[in-house]
């Protein structure tokens, strides 16, 4: 196998982008340019479409209405377009580098193409930019501890803890009404007598609620068949999970109820339920991560709001774009590292990379994968149009 390095040793470095980078033979770098964009728009609506067009429509189709509808549907067009448009530039500026260096280098291909492609974020609606900065940050972080090697990898307790804590900031800050964005449950604000219900009642209030759980997960668990197109993989991995995290947290508030105050209750109930984490092998470490991720946000969210007219250095942290600022950084190390590392990858990374962008990117990592004799065969198999323009 061709080490990375040997990609950008003479002769290998030397051989023309059309043989490596484009998808279609006899194409310069601008028509691979308008042929990616065209064909990452049909990649992209395809893996989008039950993420953010099908599932939300499902879930929330009592509350159905043409502004929610439209929202939605505008919400995934805009996806589709800067995540098709981010995938083609950054194939395009490895092209770039590669006629201005006369070879491949190893910084271009693809880190520094893929952070300035990403720039485009910044022209992004919020909800993109929200969509994209969860994805990369929680991805960016699984690999960056896989490839170190780190002890959290393998210690499922540790890994629990932290989802558990995880879980107690977003709920609270879910209950407070600061955070209203994603997460895996969403309890109902209880009454302030819930404490003098009947335990019967408090029982049926909890079973009707877990009941709408058991549907979210079993809908999310059919999708996930459906994506990989083959229903016979239809497993309740996510209705497991979920049920049993709803069902933690309803039977603390059921127990607890009346001897502490419904706030310590609600903490308690959110800490405790955080372990349901620990109680499932099936559950990958990507979760923990995107707990750690969401809980951070809720945190920076709240620390927005605090007045900070006499604090000069939180007054200048606020409007700090961060989002904005990590897409770059974490999307180009994940395509790097799916170039040359896959192993520290995660399975959503890797579809949320290759399966937006037509894989292309598996395509070239076969590719400069192959012995050095097959590539230069590659090289030497027929004439490719090799300029810019």
């Amino acid at each position: 196998m061709v080490a990375p390095s040997k990609l950008f040793g003479y002769p290998i470095s030397h051989i023309p982008c059309a043989n490596i980078v484009h998808s279609q033979p006899n194409q310069s770098c601008t028509q691979a340019l308008l042929w990616n964009l065209y064909r990452n728009h049909v990649s992209s609506a395809k893996y989008y479409l039950p993420t953010l067009v099908l599932m939300p429509l499902i879930l929330n189709w009592r509350r159905l209405s043409k502004r929610r509808l439209w929202s939605t549907v505008r919400n995934y067009l805009d996806t589709m377009f800067f995540a098709s448009t981010m995938n083609a530039l950054t194939l395009y500026l490895i092209c770039a580098w590669r006629r201005l260096n006369r070879r491949f280098v190893y910084l271009c291909t693809p880190f520094l193409s893929c952070y300035l492609a990403a720039q485009i974020n910044w022209l992004a609606p919020p909800k993109v930019v929200q969509f994209f900065v969860t994805g990369m940050t929680h991805a960016a972080m699984e690999a960056v501890l896989r490839q170190m090697n780190a002890g959290l990898v393998r210690s499922r307790p540790a890994q629990t803890l932290l989802f558990m804590l995880s879980s107690l900031l977003v709920l609270r800050q879910q209950q407070k009404r600061i955070y209203s964005g994603f997460w895996f449950i969403k309890p109902d604000q209880m009454p302030l007598d819930y404490s003098k219900w009947p335990i019967l009642r408090r029982l049926k209030q909890a079973s009707l609620e877990l009941c709408t759980y058991l549907g979210m997960g079993l809908i999310m668990d059919l999708f996930n068949a459906l994506m990989r197109g083959n229903l016979k993989k239809f497993k309740i991995k996510s209705t497991s999970f979920i049920v049993t995290y709803m069902g933690i947290y309803k039977l603390v508030q059921v127990l607890v109820a009346g001897k502490l105050e419904l706030n310590q209750t609600n903490l308690l109930a959110a800490f405790l339920s955080g372990a349901s984490y620990g109680l499932f092998s099936h559950i990958p470490i990507s979760y923990m991560c995107f707990a750690v991720v969401i809980a951070i946000q809720a945190l920076y969210q709240q620390l927005c709001k605090v007045d900070a007219t006499h604090n000069k250095r939180l007054a200048a942290l606020q409007p700090i774009p961060w989002a904005k600022l990590l897409i770059p950084p974490a999307m180009a190390y994940l395509t790097n590292c799916m170039f040359y590392e896959q192993h520290v990858l995660s399975g959503l990374a890797k579809s949320f990379i290759d399966d937006t962008c037509d894989n292309n990117v598996r395509r070239i990592y076969t590719i400069i994968n192959q012995p050095v004799e097959a590539i230069l065969k590659i090289a030497q198999a027929g004439p490719k149009t090799n300029f810019l323009f």
